[in-house]
């Protein structure tokens, strides 16, 4: 057979060409109609449009590769990307989006969108897809099985603040992950170890989750792991040494950079060395992180260090600074503050722009000050780096003045340092400065080299407070830099005469020179400081009359001349500084009248003129007036609690100043007069105290055989006497009781017309030491805080004899509210949580001894008519201790309020309390109670807890409040509440925060 000719070849060639460009436009085509019918179902799916951006996605009108978000391949049609980005749509995700099999890129971040995350996301449905960020919408549920390690061409994974639980599920197809970005969610469980087998990440960031457990230590095989975040989890153990093989690590975050009231991470150990010798680390972020030990010597050890951050502030260091930290040259940012570190601070650090040192025990001189240059402080290779060195520069102290943050801080301040306070350096572009050197033990004298830099800078600020420092101020020092914003030098030695210089610090705020030695008289040209606020001067020996041109320095705020030897009469003229708030010229030697212009001042809250030789009346003020403010001046009219204006027609009283030589017969007619009064009444004062000591005397002879009843306020409108209460009480009749507990029942008792009072007769055995329980009850009744109970008094007798008095709140209690499933609104929640949290945290860290409650239960919690909550029954649990028959184990706790590790170590603490509030949060949020019947369906031992925990691992957080909370929103704040709840009833116990942290995340929620 011939072979054929090339005319056939070409033929046959041409035909199959054909045949395959019809059978591939048929395909792409109908490829396009598929894409077309899934962008439409997308747009379907949509509830709200608020930009209308979807309003051109009609086939009819234009190309589909021409709609807003949607962008094509330019040869097949295909939809390669949709993108919409803070576009506040809503809606869900339809799953015919599997049929775009061309996308690459799905960008939804920033929207409303809600739902679960479909599963044919990463699971085969869009098998090119490289990018997915679905960041800042409303998604919940677990993350799909095969998202994270299962889809072989996903580059990176952004599903940050959303509403998403469960646990993080990684699959063995990960190596081509590079960013996965998890942040802010409901995530639980552990951080899985099969993160270690995505080879390829470089961002890592988990934080603000509930994950628990250790940081794995196979996340030491990321050796190209540029970023890792874990903050505000509930992380323990150590941070592991592994960590060190990831030699490209740059930043390392275990704590949270802007929120230190959420951070509830609680590593053991210190930062392990391996860490501190990674070449390329950049920032490692860790305060507040229950970090231990010494600060390891492997930076800067090899002589390569190119961190730029290093915050380890209020852990629990000890020890020196290692000189070789002074060897990383590029180190911008440096807080050890709040630690244990001692030893000599020899490092200059002359690159920090943010050097932070305070409340450590350090000794020895200071090491030099230099002030570097700030133009680079914002460089860095990571944007994360940037970051976090730009979050230092704003976390400034907030006394400081400047108009905006001083672009360079060095604080020194609580610590032990000696000696004179070294020159200062600069560098030629440095701008503004802050030096903080308070509290240490400084000595030597003010120099005028010292600070002679500062006209160099933008603006300066100076804190010498609570030193040794002895000397005058010299002229031409740093009083008289126009750059000068602050300058405090209070409780010092400085003595000698203000200089009048001073005016020349045109720029000056804050004047402190507070409890020294300085004499001689108050400049006038203070009045030419027009941006000065606050003049603080007192607690010298200062001299001669207040200069009338202080009231042109139209700024002040405060202004205290208190304790000194200031004479002559209060000039009107202070009366132009609109703006002051407190005036304190109290112990000097003052005469004449209060001027009448300070009624004007509105803002006025605090006039302290109290002994002085004032005369006259006390104007009407804008404020209340405090009488002891005013007390100490002979001839000042008495004071009233309300504005002493004088009734009409009442004489005017004698000016004692302002009589004349002519009319000296007359002075002291008026002055033995008063002295002859003043005699009559101190006799008659003398008799009435001696009759009321005497009745006294009688009455308590009278009452030896009553039972006395002991109380702690004045404000009784009664004699509380033990058959006065028994009788309001009807006897304890069951008609008078309103609770039963197990610390006894509670009466209530009118003991007078309008007075009532709650009566709690306890329930004891006989007492071990009376001595002890009496000296336990007047701790308690000690204790005031706006949100406790009020213990007005007590009795003791024998064992069913003994009373405690509250004042009585008409409320009822948190049990009744939540039973009511009345005012189920978030405002009211919220006020509650709160209320409960501030007193619990007011028990905790403020009381001394600190109290832990022990049986934090919606019966414990009262409310007034305004549903203000008060907590009660505090300290009960550690005052019948005493009783015979009260062990701990009787008094531990309610049952389904009592956290898990009193069962196997019958030991409590206070975040035992924080469990306990956690349960109450939960009832208050859910209308639930603790032990609630309808838990029985999933088996014995559910509780509320339990409950809780399951709806956020199952995605269902809406599920955890009442209808009429959820439906009344705000949603986003009842999720965080939701979020603090879940932390505080963790198992781990410290993984619970902290009281004081609850509070603070509570009042975040309000304003947030």
């Amino acid at each position: 057979m011939p072979p054929p000719s090339p005319s056939h070849t070409v033929a046959l060639l041409l035909r199959f060409l054909a045949a395959f460009a019809a059978a591939y436009g048929s395909s792409s085509s109908s490829s396009i109609e598929a894409d077309i019918a899934s962008l439409l179902d997308f747009k379907a799916s949509v509830t709200s449009d608020p930009s209308n951006l979807l309003s051109d996605w009609d086939p009819d009108r234009i190309s589909h590769c021409s709609w807003s978000g949607v962008a094509c391949d330019r040869l097949s049609g295909r939809v390669r990307s949709l993108s919409f980005s803070g576009a506040a749509i809503s809606g869900t995700l339809s799953p015919s989006l599997a049929n775009l099999t061309s996308l690459e890129v799905l960008n939804l971040r920033g929207n409303n969108f809600s739902g679960r995350i479909p599963g044919f996301i990463g699971g085969g449905g869009l098998p090119r897809l490289w990018s997915l960020d679905l960041s800042r919408n409303s998604f919940s549920g677990w993350i799909p099985d095969r998202l994270i390690g299962a889809a072989p061409s996903l580059e990176s994974i952004d599903l940050s603040r959303n509403l998403l639980s469960g646990p993080i599920r990684i699959g063995r197809v990960c190596r081509s992950l590079v960013h996965l970005r998890l942040s802010r969610n409901f995530l639980t469980g552990r951080i899985p170890p099969e993160i270690g087998g995505c080879a390829n990440l470089e961002t890592v960031k988990l934080d603000g989750n509930v994950l628990e457990g250790p940081i794995p230590p196979e996340a030491g095989r990321l050796a190209g792991l540029r970023v890792l975040d874990v903050s505000r989890n509930s992380l323990t153990g150590r941070i592991p040494g592994e960590l060190g093989r990831c030699l490209r690590l740059s930043v390392l975050v275990l704590s949270d950079p802007t929120d230190e009231s959420s951070e509830f991470n609680a590593f053991v150990g210190g930062v392990p060395s391996e860490v501190a010798a990674i070449p390329n680390l950049e920032a490692l972020w860790a305060p507040r992180a229950n970090i231990d030990g010494g600060i390891p010597d492997g930076w800067g050890n090899s002589g390569a260090c190119g961190l730029r951050v290093l915050n380890l502030a209020r852990n629990y260091l000890s020890g020196p600074v290692p000189e070789t930290l002074g060897l990383c040259r590029n180190l911008s940012v440096l807080d050890l503050s709040s630690n244990g570190l001692d030893g000599q601070f020899e490092s200059t650090f002359p690159y920090a722009v943010h050097l932070n040192v305070s409340r450590n025990s350090f000794l020895g001189p200071l090491p030099g000050l230099t002030v570097p240059d700030d133009h680079g402080f914002n460089s860095s290779n990571t944007n994360y780096c940037s970051y976090l060195l730009r979050l230092a520069r704003f976390d400034a102290p907030s006394e400081l003045v400047f108009d905006e943050d001083p672009s360079v801080i060095h604080d020194f301040s609580w610590n032990g340092f000696s000696g004179p306070v070294p020159s200062l350096s600069l560098g030629p572009n440095a701008t503004s400065y802050a030096l903080l050197l308070n509290n240490n033990s400084l000595n030597g004298s003010l120099k005028p080299s010292h600070f002679a830099a500062c006209e160099n800078l933008g603006s300066f600020a100076v804190d010498l407070s609570t030193n040794r420092m002895t000397g005058d101020i010299p002229p031409r020092s740093v009083l008289e830099c126009s750059r000068l914003k602050s300058f405090r030098a209070a409780y010092n030695q400085f003595e000698g005469p203000l200089p009048p210089g001073i005016a020349a610090s045109k720029s000056v705020v804050r004047i402190d020179f507070r409890g020294n030695r300085f004499s001689g008289t108050l400049p006038a040209q203070l009045g030419e400081l027009k941006n000065l606020k606050w003049a603080l001067f007192g607690g010298n020996e200062l001299m001669g009359e207040i200069p009338p041109q202080l009231g042109d320095a139209r700024s002040l705020i405060v202004l205290d001349l208190s304790r000194n030897m200031l004479s002559g009469g209060i000039p009107s003229s202070l009366g132009n500084a609109r703006d002051l708030e407190v005036v304190l010229l109290d112990h000097n030697r003052f005469s004449g009248e209060i001027p009448s212009t300070f009624t004007t001042l509105s803002n006025l809250t605090q006039l302290d003129v109290s002994y002085n030789n004032l005369s006259g009346y006390i104007p009407p003020l804008a404020h209340s007036i405090d009488c002891n403010l005013f007390k100490g001046n002979t001839f000042l009219q008495p004071c009233l609690t309300q504005d002493s204006i004088p009734p009409a027609g009442l004489p005017l009283p004698l000016d004692v100043n302002g009589l004349g030589d002519g009319k000296g017969r007359i002075k002291s007619v008026v002055i033995a007069s008063v002295v002859s009064a003043s005699v009559v009444l101190l006799v008659l004062l003398v008799l009435v105290l001696l009759l009321i000591r005497r009745r006294r005397r009688l009455v308590r002879v009278a009452t030896i055989r009553r039972k006395a009843v002991v109380t702690f306020t004045t404000e009784v409108p009664t004699e509380l006497s033990y058959e006065n209460v028994v009788r309001a009480t009807g006897n304890f009749s069951v008609r008078n009781l309103i609770g039963m507990g197990g610390f006894g029942a509670t009466y209530k008792a009118e003991l007078s017309p309008g007075f009532l009072v709650a009566v709690k007769r306890l329930s004891m055995g006989r007492f071990q030491g009376l001595q002890q329980f009496d000296a336990e009850i007047r701790t308690l009744g000690r204790i005031r805080h706006k949100n406790l109970v009020t213990l007005v008094g007590y009795h003791t007798g024998d064992a069913s004899d003994t009373f405690l008095i509250y004042n009585y709140l008409s409320g009822g209690n948190l049990e009744m509210f939540i039973k009511s499933g009345k005012n189920a609104q978030w405002p009211v929640v919220h006020k509650i949580a709160l209320n409960v949290a501030q007193a619990l945290a007011y028990l905790h860290y403020s009381c001394e001894p600190r109290i832990v409650h022990r049986d934090i239960k919606p019966s414990n919690i009262l409310l007034d008519d305004d549903l203000n909550a008060y907590l009660s029954d505090f300290g009960l649990a550690r005052l019948l201790e005493v009783s015979e028959t009260h062990a701990t184990t009787d008094v531990a706790g309610t049952f389904g309020y009592v956290a898990p590790e009193y069962a196997t170590t019958c030991r409590v603490s206070d975040k035992a309390d924080v469990y306990s509030f956690g349960v109450v949060l939960l009832e208050l949020m859910s209308g639930k109670r603790s032990l609630d019947p309808s838990f029985s369906k999933y088996g014995n031992g559910f509780n509320i807890v339990s409950w809780a925990k399951l709806l956020i691992k199952e995605g269902q957080q809406s599920e955890a409040f009442s209808p009429p909370l959820w439906a009344g929103g705000p949603k986003d704040r009842l999720v965080g509440m939701l979020r603090i709840a879940s932390a505080c009833t963790m198992e781990s116990v410290t993984g619970r925060p902290m009281m004081k942290q609850v509070v603070e995340k509570l009042k975040r929620l309000k304003s947030y």
